[in-house]
């Protein structure tokens, strides 16, 4: 969904943290810090000067059990990825060699600070985007992490999502009382529904294709705001919270939609475009297939329109049954701009359908 400001409240780390952590890593005394106010809210970033006018940007999430897990698995990953030379934000290792530093209950993690530009929405970068993926897919198959992967999860039949839908029209009202309670009934309904249509078109079409055919490990948040272009070609693909072992097409899927995705600027969401950009899905679907390596079946192809809605709702819903709002923006505004969406993409799944099919049959 369009990134069109930011949330109302936003966590950041403390200078004490700041200083305290970063004592752990070598020759690193800083200089200056400042936040860094993208990604999630709930994840603080601070982008770090040290001496020598080097760059680094530290990353704080809570450190449960399952997080552990899930940036044991993560830095496999991505030690993996820089072995093959992928292009990745590289991790800064501790004085006692360790990839992250624990302190009263939160994970920290230092990354080097690495400058590019945004995705314009070109052409040209979508396609560069897809072959970039592929690329992700093609390094990691077969590989076998040292490191048990984090239990299932994402927008397919997401669990967190099945929770929300209670939840929802009472997030929005306590943030805006005035919003329309049979208004918000109606679009909870509607999407709920539409969410549970894709499911099960998706089950059918999994049921019907190999699990082992297309599966391995995936990004799980492949999107533009995760990738750092420099003249129209993508640099570096950043954040690896998410990283699992799933089907690939699930990647694919949440590409296509997040490529396909109309700019908004500033304008109000009443006038964002509920339509895709097909021109841009079709290069990204192009440069994901062009390396030959990678091929989705019919079921697959059939099953991305499905998987595209489910990605949709899962990405907003429950943020909105949260905080009542999505970046900024007031929920029920997100809410009736994500029905059109959804339903637009359901009433053209067909025509995205074909156009897959046709992108890995014309490698």
């Amino acid at each position: 969904m369009p990134n069109s400001g930011q949330e109302r409240t936003r966590i950041l780390l403390t200078a004490e943290e700041i200083r305290e952590v970063m004592q752990e890593f070598p020759s690193t005394r800083v200089v200056r810090a400042h936040a860094f106010n993208r990604g999630s809210r709930r994840f603080p970033k601070a982008v770090i000067e040290t001496e020598g006018k080097t760059f680094y940007l530290l990353k704080r999430r809570s450190a449960t059990e399952e997080d552990l897990v899930r940036a044991t698995f993560s830095h496999a990953v991505q030690s993996q990825l820089a072995l093959k030379h992928f292009p990745i934000a590289h991790c800064r290792k501790t004085h006692a060699g360790a990839r992250w530093v624990v302190r009263e209950g939160f994970l920290y993690e230092l990354f080097e600070f690495l400058k590019g530009e945004r995705f314009r929405r070109s052409i040209g970068e979508a396609r560069e985007s897809g072959l970039l993926l592929s690329r992700l897919h093609r390094t990691l198959k077969g590989w076998t992490p040292s490191s048990a992967p984090p239990p299932p999860g994402g927008y397919y039949r997401s669990k967190t999502v099945e929770a929300t839908w209670t939840r929802l029209a009472r997030g929005v009202l306590n943030d805006d009382p005035s919003a329309s309670v049979d208004e918000l009934a109606k679009l909870e309904r509607a999407l709920h529904q539409r969410y549970e249509e894709a499911a099960t078109l998706v089950d059918e079409a999994f049921a019907a294709t190999a699990t082992s055919v297309n599966t391995g490990v995936i990004h799980g948040d492949f999107h533009p705001g995760n990738l750092l272009f420099v003249s129209g070609a993508p640099i570096a693909l950043l954040d690896f919270d998410g990283v699992r072992c799933d089907r690939t097409v699930i990647d694919l899927a949440n590409g296509a939609l997040q490529f396909g995705m109309h700019s908004v600027g500033m304008k109000p969401v009443s006038e964002w475009s509920a339509t895709l950009n097909l021109h841009c899905v079709e290069a990204f679907l192009q440069g994901y297939a062009w390396p030959r390596q990678f091929h989705l079946d019919s079921h697959e192809c059939a099953a991305m329109p499905a998987l595209m809605v489910q990605a949709a709702i899962a990405e907003c819903v429950p943020r909105i049954a949260l905080s009542g709002r999505f970046d900024g923006r007031p929920g029920v505004e997100i809410l009736r701009f994500l029905d059109q969406k959804t339903q637009w993409i359901w009433s053209e799944r067909q025509r995205i359908a074909t156009l897959c099919a046709t992108c890995m049959s014309t490698r």
